[in-house]
C-alpha cells in the first residue's frame, strides 16, 4: 500500500527565530547557575572555554522580559594559590554541591563580568544560594565603586 508523502517541515525565516524566546531562555532566573559558551574570544580577555559555568546576574524583569543578552559573571575551576578571602573581591568561591550543578569548586571571575548572547546559554547547571549571590553582588559593588 502507497502511504501518502509527510509534509514538508516548516521552515522559520532566520529574522523570526532570531527574536523568538527559546524553551532555555524562559528559565533563566538571577542566581541561577548557567553552562555558557565564551568562544571565540580575544586575546586580552580570560580564555574562553565551551561549558564555561557563570552566574547569572541580570534582573528577573530583564530576564522575563526576554532581553536579547545575559549579564554574567563567568566562573572557573583553576582555583588561585592563596585563601578563598585573600582573592575577594576578585574572585568569589562556589563549592562543588549538587544544588549548583559544579563538579568541583569553581571561582567566580568578578572582574570579567560581561553581557552574552542568550545563544550563549547552553544549559542551566543549578543555581547558588542568597548568601553566594550577595557575597557576589558585594565584591562587584567593591570593585566598581557603586
Amino acid at each position: 500500500m502507497k502511504q501518502a508523502p509527510k509534509p514538508a517541515p516548516r521552515r522559520v525565516p532566520a529574522v523570526a527565530r532570531a527574536t523568538q524566546p527559546t524553551a532555555a531562555r524562559a528559565s533563566v532566573v538571577r542566581g541561577d547557575l548557567w553552562a555558557v559558551d565564551f568562544e571565540p574570544q580575544s586575546d586580552r580577555e580570560e580564555p574562553g572555554k565551551t561549558g564555561r559555568p557563570a552566574l547569572v546576574l541580570q534582573t528577573d524583569a530583564l530576564n522575563r522580559a526576554g532581553h536579547a543578552s545575559t549579564i554574567v559573571i563567568p566562573g572557573t575551576s583553576q582555583l588561585g594559590a592563596l585563601e578563598e578571602d585573600d582573592l575577594f573581591p576578585l574572585r568569589v568561591r562556589l563549592p562543588a554541591a549538587t544544588g549548583t550543578g559544579l563538579r568541583e569548586a569553581t571561582d567566580l571571575l568578578i572582574d570579567q563580568v560581561r553581557a552574552v548572547s542568550n545563544r550563549r546559554l547552553i544549559r542551566r547547571l543549578g543555581s547558588v544560594d542568597a548568601v553566594a549571590l550577595a557575597r557576589a553582588e558585594q565584591a562587584l559593588r567593591w570593585l566598581t565603586g557603586v
